[in-house]
């Protein structure tokens, strides 16, 4: 009989296979996270086509020139006066001269408000062409 009592064997825990795993799961959220440009939460229903072909994205980053229904304008994310657009996209232009824009346009604005952001981007030096409208395709479309 054996009078002194039994050590217990201390739990161990193996550090090495608990970091292996965390090294995979650091690996896994770094290959997985997107990081995407910050843009204004503004609240813009874009209009949609159902006989409008596929959008292409293109790989170089415009600026966005906004439009909401309630006739505010912003310029890549920073409010504009109506009747400063033309200064404020001249300015702009002056210091971002490689920078193109895309209009995001709310579908309820005015068409007046559209022929007068039309009328500040020509006379800021922007072709109407090369500032792309954002059209959201409808869903049942013809491709």
């Amino acid at each position: 009989m054996n009078i002194r009592p039994r050590r217990r064997a201390t739990p161990q825990i193996p550090i090495v296979a608990l970091v292996d795993v965390l090294v995979i799961v650091l690996l896994f959220i770094v290959a997985t996270t997107s990081f995407r440009r910050r843009q204004t939460h503004l609240q813009i229903s874009v209009p949609q086509s159902k006989l409008l072909g596929q959008t292409t994205v293109s790989k170089d980053t415009r600026l966005t020139l906004s439009i909401t229904k309630d006739k505010k304008i912003f310029v890549d994310g920073h409010e504009v006066a109506e009747d400063q657009l033309a200064d404020a996209l001249k300015g702009l232009k002056e210091s971002k001269p490689d920078a193109k824009l895309e209009m995001n346009a709310d579908q309820d604005m005015p068409l007046g408000l559209l022929v007068k952001v039309w009328d500040a981007l020509k006379s800021a030096g922007y072709s109407i062409n090369d500032v792309p409208a954002r059209i959201q395709r409808a869903a049942g479309g013809k491709s």
